[in-house]
């Protein structure tokens, strides 16, 4: 249900990188890493003035991965 409401928020404010950053982290533990990666990205891109989002330790791994 978490991955629909993430889906939606995407969509409605596509350059919020909160958004983007739920969205990833709901990816991320149903296991699609890869996807959770790309928003991961999307989230560090959008949220350079969200100190919360750059210094998250899981989008540090996944953008490290990549």
């Amino acid at each position: 249900m978490a991955l629909k409401h993430f889906q939606t928020a995407v969509k409605d404010d596509p350059q919020s990188a909160e958004a983007h950053y739920n969205l990833a982290l709901a990816l991320d533990r149903t296991g699609d890493h890869k996807g959770a990666t790309e928003y991961f990205k999307t989230a560090h891109d959008f949220g350079k003035n969200n100190q919360d989002i750059q210094n998250s330790d899981i989008l540090k791994k996944h953008l490290k991965a990549k």
